[in-house]
């Protein structure tokens, strides 16, 4: 773990390894502490998860003990392997690049990819994350993990040479947020895509699906939450593309960081 990549999410302060209590964990000089979980940093802890995000937080922490029957499944009921198979060739990743993930989940994404570069990961759920570890351990993948939320991601400024998410953006507290994040923490020149499911995929499988049905309702979710968010892209963010994948079940939302350093513009708010 290189310290020199990580700050505090909430306030921007270096991190150093420190011990709390007998636990061991990163510290900032302001007094904060986040603990090691199952060797990753937990940067939730002691905070509150709002809304949508505390919701399917409690969800995949219940799913990751046999997530990999429920992909198994879910596999043969939708054929989404075969679907998502393309996916990413989308990625150029080249050798020695750091990559994150936002929402890694179990890890699989990342297995698909080269091995030749450094990946790491970011994540709501405990559960998931413990999945993913051991998955990085028996996949042997060089991997990085962290417990938090996109929306306050615990890494510098312009760390990463390419930051992708694949599947869940819709379900994200603020998604605004969470793509000014994503573009924060890449490099100038690196590009930055999020692949989701399209509003066909959200109602023809997910529905079908009782604890994930549970979650999707129209109580919770706006509509236009399941639409490509292009318009959470700054003006000044260049190749801005938005294009249907995997037969129209997928979306692919891309962009490429300015090399050049202008003027912030306001976003808009995710309300």
């Amino acid at each position: 773990m290189k310290l020199e990549l990580f700050q505090n999410p909430y306030n921007g302060r270096p991190l150093q390894l420190a011990k709390r209590k007998g636990r061991t964990g990163l510290a900032d000089g302001a007094g904060a502490f986040f603990p090691f979980r199952n060797g990753y940093p937990n940067f939730l802890a002691g905070q509150a998860a709002p809304g949508l995000t505390q919701k399917f937080r409690q969800v995949y922490d219940q799913v990751s003990s046999f997530e990999n029957l429920l992909v198994r499944a879910f596999n043969r009921l939708f054929k989404s392997t075969e679907l998502r198979a393309d996916w990413s060739r989308f990625l150029n990743i080249q050798p020695g690049d750091k990559v994150l993930e936002v929402a890694i989940g179990s890890g699989r994404n990342i297995r698909r990819l080269p091995t030749y570069a450094r990946y790491f990961g970011i994540d709501i759920s405990a559960g998931m994350l413990d999945r993913c570890a051991k998955n990085a351990q028996q996949w042997g993948l060089n991997l990085e993990l962290c417990q938090a939320d996109a929306g306050q991601l615990p890494y510098r400024d312009n760390t990463f040479d390419t930051v992708f998410h694949t599947d869940g953006l819709q379900y994200f507290n603020d998604r605004c947020q969470a793509i000014r994040e994503m573009i924060r923490v890449a490099k100038p020149g690196a590009e930055v895509i999020i692949f989701d499911e399209t509003t066909k995929e959200i109602k023809e499988q997910y529905r079908k699906i009782a604890l994930m049905g549970r979650c999707i309702c129209d109580n919770d979710i706006d509509r236009s939450q399941l639409y490509a968010p292009a318009q959470f892209v700054p003006e000044e963010i260049r190749d801005v593309e938005v294009k249907l994948i995997d037969n129209g079940s997928m979306y692919r939302l891309s962009f490429i960081k300015p090399v050049k350093d202008r003027q912030p513009v306001s976003l808009a708010t995710d309300t």
